[in-house]
This record gives structure tokens, sequence and C-alpha cells, in this order.
């Protein structure tokens, strides 16, 4: 199987195809963190972490997995790719050598969310950076807000826009374990795409800033920040502009979304209207001050709520 530079063994461990978009992002992402250590937890087949290796030249990289056929795999693809790198079967809760690393990708089946804290509170570094996928996203979208409630210590919004709100719940979780422990968290980059959330992080030690952290109202279809609500959710940017490769579509067009922490849906808010026809996407980028967003191809991001809604007139 070949991805990337990789060439890697599949049979018998876990690897979803669709992922290589989230591994492509990623690498994009770490090219610009020179000289790091980087731990591929839940690593199944190391493909992650090899490519990384391969393709970003990070410094180190070791393997975490509690499977023995991965770990045997993961082996035997190093070998395959000229590789060195350490191999470590453990569950991820009992490893005890985080602070051997820089960079540690959290990529488990379902919620991360029970992983965060492990590292973060064992962390010693001032800087290390966490790249965290959340596959859950009924949970995080509002399908079963008690489970948001425990695992996220969020209150979700089911909607058109959901997937937005989920991947700034994750953000939003992330910030707030670390600042028990005294750390800012700066996402690097974040994105949705096909069932799953991604988010890369810069954890460092400081002056913790709580504004950065609120909750989304919702009154008549209209969404605004507010001191309760929905949430609590990230409120500022999800990704840094040097990380940015317009090369990939859904970079360049994240990199173009307004700043705002939620996106209106076009069809939901025409049947809210009851509205015969829908306004072109070009019309209402060409109309008020507006952009398109990568969660959704009918999605809308824009404070111009009252001049939105004329355009289904």
């Amino acid at each position: 199987m070949i991805e990337g530079k990789a060439d890697i063994e599949i049979e018998g461990v876990f690897y979803n195809k669709w992922m290589e978009l989230s591994r492509n992002l990623s690498i994009e992402v770490i090219k610009k963190i020179p000289g790091i250590k980087v731990l591929d937890a839940f690593s199944a087949s190391g493909v992650r972490g090899i490519r990384y290796k391969l393709e970003a030249n990070v410094e180190k990289v070791d393997f975490l997995d509690i499977s023995k056929k991965a770990v045997d795999i993961i082996k035997r693809n190093l070998n395959k790719n000229g590789i060195d790198g350490n191999v470590f079967r453990s569950k991820f809760e009992d490893f005890q050598n985080f602070n051997d690393y820089d960079f540690i990708e959290i990529d488990p089946f379902g919620s991360p969310s029970a992983y965060i804290p492990i590292v973060i509170s064992r962390m010693k570094k001032k800087i290390f950076y966490l790249s965290v996928t959340a596959t859950d996203t009924a949970v995080s979208c509002g399908k079963f807000p008690k489970a948001c409630m425990r695992y996220y210590l969020a209150k979700p919004l089911l909607d058109k826009s959901c997937h937005e709100t989920a991947l700034r719940i994750l953000i939003g979780y992330i910030a707030r374990i670390g600042w028990i422990y005294n750390y800012n968290t700066t996402p690097l980059m974040s994105f949705y795409y096909r069932h799953q959330i991604k988010t890369i992080v810069k954890m460092q030690r400081g002056f913790v800033d709580f504004s950065k952290i609120g909750y989304l109202k919702l009154k008549n279809k209209q969404k605004y920040i507010s001191k309760y609500g929905y949430g609590p959710i990230w409120l500022d940017n999800y990704y840094q502009k040097e990380y940015i490769n317009p090369n990939y579509p859904i970079m360049k067009i994240i990199s173009e979304e307004l700043s705002i922490p939620y996106h209106y849906d076009i069809h939901e808010i025409a049947s809210y209207l009851k509205a015969k026809e829908l306004p072109k996407i070009e019309e209402i980028l060409s109309s008020i001050k507006a952009s398109r967003t990568h969660f959704s191809p009918t999605g809308i991001k824009t404070e111009e709520y009252k001049e939105f809604l004329e355009l289904f007139t």
C-alpha cells in the first residue's frame, strides 16, 4: 500500500484511506516545526508517523499501540521504509515517557477526550504540541448531548452548522484542560472532513488567557457570542496563517473564512423563512460581508444577519 512517500503493510490493522487528507495537512504543519521528536500514539499501521519522518523530516518518531499485531506490522513497515524508531506496546494511559517528545499524536477510535488530560498533566516542557483527531462527531455535533457533556464538558448545538461548533468544543476542551496546568493553547491548524475533526495545537506555559473561550447564543436562528448558551467553545482563530498551504483547496478556503465562531446553512435559513428560492452563494458574497466555509458547501459566515435574511425574500 503506497501513501505519500510511505510503502506500508496494512493487513490485520486499522487503516482508513479517508484519513489521508488529514495526514497530508498534518505534514504541512509539521514541516513548519523543525527539529521535533514525535510520538505517534494509537499507531495501527504506523503510516502517519512514518510519513512524518519521510516527508516532514522530524528528528525522531516513535510509535505506541496496545495491539501486538499492530506492533509487529509497525516494525515491518519501519524496516520496509528504512526508518529507525522505537515501537512501544502499551496502553496510552500506562505510558510514562511523554516528556521525551515535543509532539504527541492522539488519534484513537472514538473520543480523544480521556487522553488529553493524561498528556497535559504529565508534561514538564514549557512548549509542546498536541495533534488530536476526534471521530465521535455524533457526540460533539449534538446527537447525544449528555455524552458531549460527559466527554467534553460542553453543551452541543444540533443544527446544520454543528461541525464548526464540534471543532470549537474540542479546542475549547483542550484549552480548559491546559488552564489547569498553566498552559495556553494556540491552534496551528484545525479542520473538519468526512466525520472527523482535527486540531494541531501549540501548548505553552504562561499567563492564562480566558478571553478566547465563550458560548454561542441562538435566537430566531441568529447566532452571537454570549456569556452562556451552547459551549463552552473556542472563540478565536482555529489556525495560523503561516501554516496554510493554499495548494490544498481545504486550506485555501479555511484561510479565506471570516474570523467568527459560527456560520449559517442557506438551506436551513430558507426553511426557517419558508423561502421559495435560495439565493446563489455568489449573490450572497457580493451583497454582504460574508465568506464561504470549509465546514459545508452551503455554509455562509457573516455577522450581517438582517441583510443576510433579506436576500431570501
